[in-house]
């Protein structure tokens, strides 16, 4: 499959730092396809363009009892006007912020778009935050109404309502008992069909690019979560720049799986196909994946590198419990397609004999494969942690292409992205066609500059003087590099910010400091990146543990004594009760003695070098993922 619109990437060395910036070049057919569209000035109007272009059409789909049930474009696009009138009436207008608690089903778009639409900001809370973390992205952004899924949720958006002074109304999604304070979603939505509001087209065709869309809040690397301000043009924008670089049309099917509170999911799998005029089908969970994909068949679906980690060990696992015949035949039919990845991704072309080869395992091996993700599939999109190359390689052997990108919340996210006829396994493509991207002189930093670059940080002028440089780049805090053909490479993090293999963010800091503000422990590092789960090397407070053991033991011998364990263990829960399941560890290993500048492991203002402690402590750090 060709690319259809190429990207060059202008590299100019200067003191051993690439420089790139993009330039769009798009083929003829792609100029003259889109020259008489108009651009949205919102992202209501995708919605509203659909509803009257291809009303009837599949917009949502979601298992309801077993079976599939779809919304068309004309449907979603009512719902949108009766909620909005409802939250109305709730008091919802012009730069109200309105929380938003849920896992993905129809109702998140919809009063998305809602909320939207009467100017007012949504502000997407993570479904599985602890009411310490809900309660502060609600006082930070001043949220008075809070739409929650369930009763779970409510228990703990309760919790911070106690120091939640913004919040004054809530609605609930599944039951919960209406009280005054707490209303039910559909009595909401059926308010606005009684009453609804009559000018309220002309209400959402008034916003325009500049107006603010969303507040979305992101790990730091100190201090609780930012507040990053995207506008409808900045998401707009990324939708427009990825429409640019991959091959989407309006007959693609989208399999929803990661929360739409993440803005990968929301901009490349929500925003993106309703740009399209595409369907969206939201996975049940990520235990029925395999079973959705064969169900829902999808050409599209954007997911984090674990997904594809976990079907790879699946499906290799499986050959290895097969006959030696079939595992050899495999084994052929693999080496032969990534032979085929090699010479395309050299401009090259497949010798007649390796072309006949791979069309045979195409019929008797690849074929299966394909089917296990439902037979239709285009591709897959990979994002929020780094994609293993050998993963990446395996699956373009068999006919089933990820496309690698790169990202962060604060650029709404998509920086650069793989193009489908030009893989390179091992980066993350070419910038944008409408961002300027570059390193840094300095530190190899990677900079961006362009229309989905953040407003800023709500409630936060140190850290957004911090953010950008004076020329107006934001400084992503990732350092990295411009391969001979422009792809950029993710060689470190500036940033002390764990990326899990899940794509969830951990930043270390906030949860290291209270882990040696605990009795028992006297240092702390937090693993994980690239992994599935956070873990800790934890250096206990040996003096405090002697006494309260009442022993003379030496730290070599209290570092293997269960009874360290224990109290290490009552700490560790202690000190991370207020935190996100995924980011408390969920095993540790005690360090017999401290880390230190003499042993190279600390800086001199005591920051840790991690190359070191890896180097140091390798064994028993894979000892924790085993």
């Amino acid at each position: 499959m060709s690319e259809p619109n190429a990207i060059i990437i202008s590299v100019v060395k200067t003191n051993n730092v690439l420089k790139g910036r993009g330039v769009l070049q798009r083929d003829a057919a792609t100029s003259e396809s889109r020259s008489d569209e108009k651009r949205s000035e919102n992202l209501v109007d995708l919605v509203y363009r659909n509803a009257g272009l291809r009303g009837t059409k599949e917009a949502l789909g979601s298992k309801v009892g077993g079976k599939w049930r779809t919304i068309s474009y004309a449907e979603l696009y009512e719902r949108i006007r009766h909620v909005a009138a409802g939250l109305s009436a709730l008091g919802v207008g012009r730069d109200s912020k309105v929380g938003l608690m849920s896992t993905n089903r129809p109702e998140w778009p919809i009063s998305d778009l809602a909320i939207q639409s009467l100017g007012a900001i949504n502000v997407p809370i993570y479904p599985t935050l602890e009411a310490a973390q809900v309660a502060h992205i609600i006082e930070d952004s001043g949220a008075h109404v809070v739409i929650v899924e369930n009763e779970k949720m409510l228990q703990r958006l309760q919790q911070a309502r106690e120091s939640a002074e913004s919040l004054r109304h809530v609605v609930t999604i599944e039951g919960g008992l209406e009280d005054g304070a707490v209303q039910s979603f559909e009595s909401v939505e059926e308010a606005g069909v009684s009453n609804p509001i009559s000018n309220w087209e002309q209400g959402w065709r008034s916003l325009d690019r500049d107006d603010v869309a969303t507040i979305m809040y992101t790990s730091g690397t100190t201090g609780p979560p930012k507040g990053a301000v995207l506008t409808h043009g900045n998401i707009l924008a990324n939708v427009e720049g990825v429409t640019d670089a991959l091959p989407l049309r309006t007959d693609d099917v989208f399999l929803s799986l990661l929360p739409l509170s993440h803005v990968f999911e929301r901009t490349g799998g929500q925003y993106t196909a309703l740009a399209l005029g595409a369907s969206t089908y939201y996975a049940e969970s990520i235990d029925k994946v395999l079973e959705n994909l064969r169900e829902v068949r999808p050409t599209v679906v954007p997911s984090v590198p674990r997904l594809y980690e976990k079907m790879y060990d699946r499906l290799t696992s499986q050959v290895a419990e097969g006959s030696a015949l079939r595992r050899k035949l495999f084994e052929t039919a693999i080496a032969d397609g990534k032979r085929r990845y090699e010479i395309e991704k050299s401009g090259g072309t497949v010798g007649q004999g390796l072309a006949l080869r791979l069309k045979l395992y195409d019929w008797i091996v690849f074929k299966k494969l394909r089917d296990v993700v439902g037979g239709r599939l285009r591709f897959f999109v990979a994002g929020g942690a780094k994609l293993n190359a050998e993963v990446g390689k395996f699956f373009y052997a068999a006919g089933v292409r990820i496309v690698e990108g790169y990202g962060l919340t604060e650029t709404s996210p998509v920086i650069s992205c793989n193009r489908i006829g030009s893989l390179r396994f091992g980066t993350v493509g070419k910038p944008l066609s409408n961002l300027e991207v570059r390193i840094s002189d300095e530190a190899g930093e990677i900079e961006v500059r362009g229309p989905s670059v953040m407003r800023g940080y709500r409630n936060n002028e140190e850290a957004n003087a911090e953010a950008f440089t004076e020329d107006g780049f934001f400084k992503t805090g990732d350092v990295g590099e411009f391969d001979d053909e422009g792809c950029l490479k993710i060689t470190d993090r500036a940033k002390n910010l764990i990326v899990l293999s899940t794509g969830k963010n951990v930043a270390p800091q906030q949860i290291e400091t209270n882990l040696v503000a605990r009795p028992h422990i006297s240092q702390s590092i937090l693993l994980g990146d690239g992994r599935k789960y956070v873990s800790a090397l934890v250096v206990p407070d040996y003096e405090a543990v002697r006494k309260k053991l009442g022993t003379d033991a030496t730290n070599e011998e209290l570092s293997e004594d269960e009874r360290v364990r224990n109290l290490v263990e009552e700490d560790i829960e202690g000190a991370t009760k207020d935190f996100a399941s995924y980011e408390r560890p969920k095993k540790f290993a005690l360090l017999s003695r401290e880390l230190s500048e003499e042993e190279g492991e600390l800086t001199p203002t005591l920051k840790v070098k991690m190359p070191v402690v890896r180097e140091h402590y390798g064994e028993a750090i894979e000892s924790l993922y085993f």
